[in-house]
């Protein structure tokens, strides 16, 4: 029998999914005379009989006069219109919306030699997977070792395992491997590392596995994984001309989900002790999961956050002292993954790692796309500079020890603005970085004192000094030296006083040189378009910047700085210094609402090269803004336009806006976002520094980006738009189902949709404005937590740091936004509406058919009783499918059969002939349209299970599926649509009748508010509920 199932399914899939299923139901389908029973007559309608194009359109609704019922649905009607015009306008902004400026995509194009040599002898005697997952090791033509001629590989590198992410391949690894074979090869000078060494690099080849959307593929992915990197690390063992000592470790480089699977490894049992200490991952999702269709990825979530959080908290743990997670994200332009769910705050403590903008690396500064972050040149070459600088061919780690290697990282990976950037400054170091220099090799220093402002441009450049001196206040916490210059060559050096040697030398000097402390960013000038302009292979060079606060100069007496050549500086250059006693700053408490209705604006004059603008509530991730920058400018033209570094703490986010004078700037930011678990106690303001040329001043106008705002609502919210809408359609039954019970007259959907707005839409946008800030709070976090009952999603995660997550509703923290739900509320009415319309006009259009003769109309007896429970072929036919369920295929795929039975009875209902379109049809075909409705959306959660099941089946994968046999989970649906497709309906006692209104409103409850994260138990839900509308037919099938 399995075999049987198999080879069915097999042949299905390998034809391209396109082969129907209806032979296998057909006979569910059959009319029989005598396939129903007879539904009393008892409600509002004014007729017995009804036109299915005068479908309800001329009938009054129960408890209302024929005015008010106009009034109801002209009102329903004006809603839905509202709802389908803004969900109309979203996708369009969704799909079309463009991204400027800073936001703008700036990859350069790569090229390379691959060549990929299969590991064949990791075969079932290493891993039970053999045969579903490949391992390959990459080379690139003309550089790395090749392949001998019996092709046995040669490795003599350090081990690099790539693990592709969701649908990803092995491929992916060609662009990463082929730069860091160039830097080794090619352009080993550029390489600073004395411990450097070629990367054998290793990729897993899944085959293309659907990683997000199965829990249990992924547990196989990571099983698999294991077992290579313990294959590998055999192979450099039987390598006998390997020089160095042999690794016993591999660096693990993954992207989209395949990072994810990489921190999967060390909880399992067959993970090889210490064999992983450094892992780079590459958009992927660390701090939730991307969709919530499987409850074992939620589950896989919830243990392997716990294993690592605990590890770390641990501070005498291995991966506490050994292992580092670096997170790279693309930003804005990742339209497949909300660049938030990248963050590892909650997590890693910064001492072994950091989340990081792909906008705010340096030479970089271009957002990404999901799949362009493997390729694009800049974040690649970024990225093997990384591996090469931070490898060790010395030791059998084969990496350097933590502390250095997430100095690198900082270095090469952060803009060096942050906080905790100057700790790896030399300048923050200066007992071992000191040099001695004489004093009078710096004689007639021009002075600068504080809060002056020091400027060499091709105007004054001839009468400058040749040093210029910078006193420093002595033990001034607040005081803050800043350097910005366009110049790639300058020298200068922090200095304090050293002992006197003689008359003849003088006194001597302890300086730091400040050269390899100099920041790269991007240079704004007239002819900048985006930060990415000036970044690596760019049209121009990038600016050059320091800032260092009191901390670091109360090191130093003060700050010797060399003027540049006349001969050196061209046009465009110039170098502007100084140091002030105090941080420029101005903090506005400015809200979203009063952005929104007013917009915000501030005038900065030019006493200061910069300016901080801090915003402290605006911090929410969902709004986006406009700004309009304005320039006031004397003398001559500005040396350099005027730019603006806009960032916020957590998750680090850096961004640049050049040129922001002569076009308006979108400001849109990842901060707090929904469902991300936020660490209440950081600074969230957004900031702006906001550098500006001398003689300038500058006016700025912030206002909501309405446009962009609404662009990017779906990335953050697309499972809600599965949620929201099995809510509305579960409420509308149960309010369908009380009036069924209490007059026998099944409202169609529109109508129940249209009464409930009717009476209630007042508190209903009430409720759903104040529902945010109630699940915001931490008394109600709590006792939703307590009725959860799943128990997946904590929002409590870390008591004693304050991290804290929103998993409920919409997610919202910010009260400014609390229309929101209201929004999407009309959105999933419009779309309702519309697909309820959709299914008028298809019934229009067969009845018309059905007149001029192109379609016969059945006869249905609608007053015999059935003879027998089931007709045998029914009964086998959902027997079979039950059976498969428990052998071979996920109950999800049985519950879209169950789908497909539905839109056949839903057909034959509107195929019944013209005399039997009475109360009976009308209560028949709206309480069918009905369950069709709520299966197509349980079955659109399902789907991503389905289509991992039948890639399995593609790849020739035929062990059975290892998850989702649970019978249980649709046997309901499959006997349910078995009755319904005899054109039967519930009927219940006033008792029975108020269970199935709690089920149905539990329904809409929990998918209101647990919905979004917990998207898979409404399929279980959904069973339930069908199963009592089967014991609603008890009367039926007790007549039989």
């Amino acid at each position: 029998m399995v075999m049987g199932v198999r080879r069915v399914l097999s042949s299905l899939a390998r034809r391209g999914y396109n082969a129907s299923p209806l032979p296998l139901i057909n006979s569910i389908f059959q009319d029989n005379s005598d396939s129903t029973r007879k539904i009393s007559r008892v409600g509002g309608c004014d007729q017995d009989e009804a036109k299915p194009e005068d479908y309800g359109a001329d009938l009054t609704l129960i408890d209302l006069n024929q005015q008010q019922t106009r009034k109801c649905r002209c009102r329903m009607k004006v809603i839905a219109a509202i709802g389908m015009i803004l969900a109309l306008v979203t996708a369009y902004f969704t799909v079309f919306g463009t991204f400027h400026g800073a936001d703008s995509p700036k990859c350069h194009s790569v090229y390379m030699y691959p060549s990929y040599a299969k590991i064949d002898g990791f075969d079932s005697k290493f891993t039970s997977l053999a045969q579903k997952y490949h391992l390959y090791l990459y080379r690139e033509q003309g550089l790395d070792t090749e392949p001998m001629e019996d092709n046995s590989i040669q490795l003599d590198g350090i081990p690099v395992l790539f693990i592709p992410g969701n649908a990803g391949s092995f491929k992916q690894v060609r662009s990463i491997a082929a730069i860091c074979s160039e830097l080794y090869f090619a352009s080993e000078g550029e390489i600073k590392n004395p411990y450097r060494r070629n990367l054998d690099f290793f990729a897993a080849d899944f085959n293309e596995d659907f990683t997000a959307f199965h829990g249990r593929t992924m547990l196989d992915q990571a099983e698999y994984l294991n077992d290579a990197i313990r294959y590998i690390l055999s192979l450099y063992g039987q390598n006998y001309s390997y020089e160095g000592p042999i690794p016993t470790s591999v660096i693990i480089l993954g992207h989209s989900m395949g990072g994810f699977v990489a921190r999967i490894l060390p909880t399992l049992q067959n993970h090889v002790p210490d064999s992983i200490q450094s892992i780079i991952t590459l958009s992927s999702p660390h701090a939730a999961s991307p969709v919530t269709f499987d409850g074992d990825i939620l589950k896989i979530y919830q243990q392997t956050n716990d294993f690592w959080s605990s590890q770390f908290q641990d501070r005498d743990s291995f991966m506490s002292k050994n292992v580092s997670l670096i997170s790279i994200t693309g930003g804005i332009l990742d339209s497949t993954l909300p660049a938030d769910y990248t963050a590892i705050e909650n997590i890693i403590p910064l001492e072994n790692g950091f989340t990081t903008f792909s906008t705010g690396i340096p030479d970089v500064w271009t957002p990404i796309d999901h799949l362009a972050i493997v390729w694009c040149n800049q974040l690649r070459e970024v990225i093997g500079r990384l591996l090469l600088e931070t490898v060790n061919t010395n030791s059998t780690e084969k990496v350097l020890p933590l502390k250095e290697r997430m100095s690198i990282s900082r270095k090469l990976l952060l803009s060096g603005l942050e906080e905790y950037a100057s700790r790896d400054f030399d300048l923050a170091d200066p007992q071992h970085h000191f040099k001695n220099y004489e004093a009078k090799d710096f004689e007639g220093a021009e002075v600068v004192k504080l809060d002056e402002r020091f400027t060499v441009s091709p105007d004054n450049v001839d009468v400058s000094a040749k040093y210029t001196k910078f006193i420093l206040p002595d033990s001034d916490p607040t005081a803050m030296f800043y350097f910005l210059t366009s110049m790639s060559s300058t020298s200068m050096h922090f200095c304090k006083e050293g002992k006197f040697i003689n008359e003849k030398k003088g006194s001597i000097l302890e300086c730091v040189d400040a050269e390899p402390n100099l920041l790269h960013i991007p240079a704004s000038s007239e002819y900048t378009e985006s930060p990415g302009d000036s970044g690596m292979d760019g049209s121009s060079e990038p600016f050059k910047f320091l800032e260092l606060d009191g901390r670091v100069l109360s090191h130093y007496d003060f700050v010797l700085l060399k003027s540049p050549n006349l001969a050196d500086i061209t046009n465009e250059d110039f170098m502007i210094a100084g140091v002030t006693s105090g941080i420029n700053m101005t903090i506005s408490p400015v809200t979203p609402l009063e952005v929104a209705l007013y917009g915000f604006e501030i005038e900065l004059n030019s006493q200061f090269s910069w300016h901080e603008v801090s915003l402290p509530n605006l911090w929410e991730s969902l709004i986006a803004y406009e700004l309009d920058v304005k320039m006031d400018h004397t003398g001559g033209n500005p040396i350099f336009e005027p730019f603006i570094r806009q960032w916020n703490h957590d998750p680090g986010e850096t961004k640049w806006h050049v040129n922001v004078a002569q076009k308006k700037t979108d400001i849109f930011m990842h901060n707090v976002a929904p469902f991300v678990p936020l660490e209440e106690t950081h600074d969230k303001a957004l900031k702006l520094k906001v550098f500006q040329p001398p003689n300038s001043n500058l006016r700025l106008r912030m206002k909501i980006n309405w446009k962009m705002t609404l662009q990017m609502l779906f990335l953050r919210y697309r499972l809600s738009f599965l949620a929201l809408p099995i809510s509305v359609v579960s409420i509308v039954m149960a309010y369908q189902f009380f009036w069924y019970n209490k007059t026998s007259n099944f409202l169609n959907f529109e109508d129940a949709l249209s009464l409930i707005l009717y009476k209630y839409w007042i508190s209903i946008t009430i409720f759903l404005i104040a529902l945010s800030p109630i699940v915001n709070s931490e008394i109600v976090q709590k006792l939703l937590f307590t009725l959860d009952p799943i128990g997946f999603n904590r929002p409590f995660l870390l008591g004693n740091i304050h991290m804290h997550a929103n998993l409920y509703f919409l997610g919202i923290r910010n009260n400014y936004m609390l229309g929101l739900g209201v929004f999407f509320t009309l959105m999933t009415i419009g779309v309702l509406v519309f697909i309820s319309h959709l299914s008028r006009f298809l019934d229009q259009i067969i009845h018309k058919l059905k007149k001029i003769g192109l379609f016969p109309s059945p006869k249905v007896d609608t007053s015999m009783p059935e003879s027998q429970l089931l007709g045998l072929t029914r009964l086998s036919t959902s027997l079979l499918l039950i059976l498969a369920v428990v052998l071979y295929i996920p109950y999800q795929l049985a519950a879209a059969i169950c789908l497909v039975i539905q839109i056949g009875t839903c057909l034959r209902i509107t195929f019944i002939s013209e005399n039997n379109r009475t109360r009976e049809y009308l209560n028949l075909k709206n309480y069918n349209f009905c369950v069709f409705l709520l299966l197509t959306l349980i079955v659109a959660v399902d789907s991503p299970i389905i289509i991992v099941f039948l890639h399995n089946i593609a790849i020739r994968w035929e062990t059975p599926f290892k998850s989702h046999h649970n019978f249980v989970a649709v046997a309901p649906m499959i006997l349910l649509v078995g009755m319904n497709s005899r054109l039967n309906i519930p009927q219940y006692s006033k008792f029975d009748g108020i269970i199935i209104l709690g089920l149905l409103s539990y329904m809409g409850f929990f998918s209101l508010i647990y919905g979004t994260r917990n998207l898979y138990w409404t399929h279980h839900l959904c069973n339930i509920t069908c199963a009592w509308l089967l014991y609603g037919m008890k009367q039926i099938i007790g007549q039989t």
